[in-house]
């Protein structure tokens, strides 16, 4: 378990830089800011992708040093890095379409939110959901509470960053695998703050 812990603590601690840096990028240096370093991280990423998918063997800069710290058994033997192609397409279309505060508290979740799951998750192994046996109470917990911290830390109203917080938390303990809760946990988000008053 121990080592489960420091795996996943590895893994994340790269996961959570993009919520780290969202307020910062968006809101202080502009979000035209946001949108080029997401497009420059959605192609090195879809680089990397193709060089691993086709046995290229092409090093891609930062996105295949990434590979090697945060990818995961599956990953490594199946040679793929989908689900960083799902967070930065996710994160380019959430900062053009919603306003500032919005899209950093979404990017802030699909991070810093995810990484709570997963680390807490390891970390204290409790009660599994019935409908997915790979997620646990506690993890989703952490979640939650990150979530609703990172909403109201950009300023978002309290019944925007629950039905954000709520929706994004029920999603992740719903995806069965790692890689797809990179899509559907930020397009959750995006869908949800894009209609939400």
């Amino acid at each position: 378990m121990k080592g489960e812990v420091s795996a996943e603590l590895k893994r994340k601690s790269i996961h959570v830089i993009p919520g780290f840096l969202a307020y910062p990028v968006i809101i202080w240096i502009g979000r035209l800011a946001g949108i080029i370093i997401s497009a420059f991280f959605l192609l090195l990423y879809t680089l990397n992708e193709i060089s691993l998918r086709k046995g290229l063997n092409i090093k891609v800069p930062i996105a295949y040093d990434t590979y090697k710290i945060m990818a995961r058994q599956e990953e490594r033997q199946g040679r793929y890095f989908t689900g960083t192609i799902y967070f930065w397409l996710l994160t380019l279309i959430t900062i053009i379409l919603l306003d500032p505060q919005r899209a950093v508290a979404a990017i802030m979740i699909s991070s810093l939110g995810d990484a709570a799951a997963a680390i807490t998750g390891k970390a204290i192994d409790g009660p599994r959901w019935p409908f997915n046996k790979r997620k646990t109470l506690s993890g989703s917990l952490a979640m939650l509470a990150t979530s609703i911290s990172s909403c109201l830390i950009v300023g978002l109203q309290l019944p925007t960053s629950l039905l954000a917080s709520l929706t994004a938390t029920a999603i992740e303990a719903s995806t069965r695998t790692s890689v797809l809760d990179e899509l559907t946990v930020p397009l959750a988000l995006l869908l949800v703050l894009l209609f939400s008053p």
